[in-house]
């Protein structure tokens, strides 16, 4: 089995009437939203409108007051974060959180090991079977970070990387846990014009070799524009447009929730 290797082909992810309120405060209300397999969609909005407390949701962070998240059949909702991950669903983050003292390649291995399957006992002798599945797990990173174009940065260590590499780096280590999946937040915020324009690649190719359902919240609107096929748009905990590129540019509440006209 190789990195590239799936269980499914990506994921049929249902959330129906997610709600939540922090101090009487409606942060999340009655979200709703249907990834299908592959399918690759945009959740977008002005500052403070919800998105990432919606990916706090679904990642388990939070625990919703309502509401339904089904993964394949399978109800998501008061699971861990750890058990949320192993169903299937994994995500960057708005500010990069990486291991920085590790390697890029021991960064990567981290979420091979989440399904590891050698006992304290083996870990503790170094048997055979250990060294084995460390192998494996060595060449899966290696893999993993070829498609990245990290492969020749494998032992610097994480913090070390331009900041660019550094969002991709996050990016494979989330593909390393082979999610069905993959929720992207802000994977653009403090690239350059031209790191844009390559990840809108890269995140293209992802869903097409890893068969990756992708969900991403971000503010740069022509990458939005130009990758996803559906679009959902928050303002102050709810939706108010959903619809192609196309629509939600020419929809007049969500140019007023960004532009304060009406």
């Amino acid at each position: 089995m190789t990195a590239l290797d799936q269980n499914l082909i990506g994921g049929d992810f249902k959330i129906d009437a997610l709600s939540i309120s922090f101090g009487g405060l409606k942060a999340v209300n009655q979200f709703s939203l249907h990834l299908k397999p592959m399918e690759l969609q945009g959740l977008i909005g002005p500052n403070g409108a919800g998105k990432t407390t919606c990916f706090n949701l679904v990642t388990g962070v939070y625990q919703p007051d309502s509401g339904t998240m089904v993964l394949n059949g399978r109800s998501l909702v008061g699971l861990e974060p750890h058990e949320i991950a192993k169903a299937g669903i994994a995500r960057t983050f708005q500010n990069i959180r990486l291991f920085g003292d590790l390697t890029v390649l021991e960064n990567v291995m981290v979420s091979y090991h989440m399904n590891v399957d050698y006992g304290y006992f083996e870990l503790f002798l170094r048997t055979p079977r250990y060294y084995r599945i460390e192998k494996e797990f060595r060449d899966k990173a290696t893999e993993l970070l070829k498609v990245m174009g990290l492969e020749t940065r494998k032992e610097d260590k994480a913090k070390s990387l331009p900041y660019g590499d550094q969002r991709r780096l996050e990016i494979a280590r989330a593909l390393a846990t082979h999610p069905k999946v993959l929720l992207l937040d802000e994977p653009a915020a403090g690239l350059n014009t031209q790191e844009k324009a390559a990840l809108m690649g890269t995140i293209a190719n992802i869903r097409n070799l890893f068969k990756t359902t992708i969900l991403l919240i971000e503010h740069d609107m022509k990458l939005v524009m130009g990758i996803c096929e559906k679009i959902t748009v928050l303002d102050h905990g709810d939706i108010i447009a959903v619809g192609t590129p196309r629509e939600i540019q020419d929809n007049p509440k969500v140019i007023e929730a960004y532009l304060g006209v009406g």
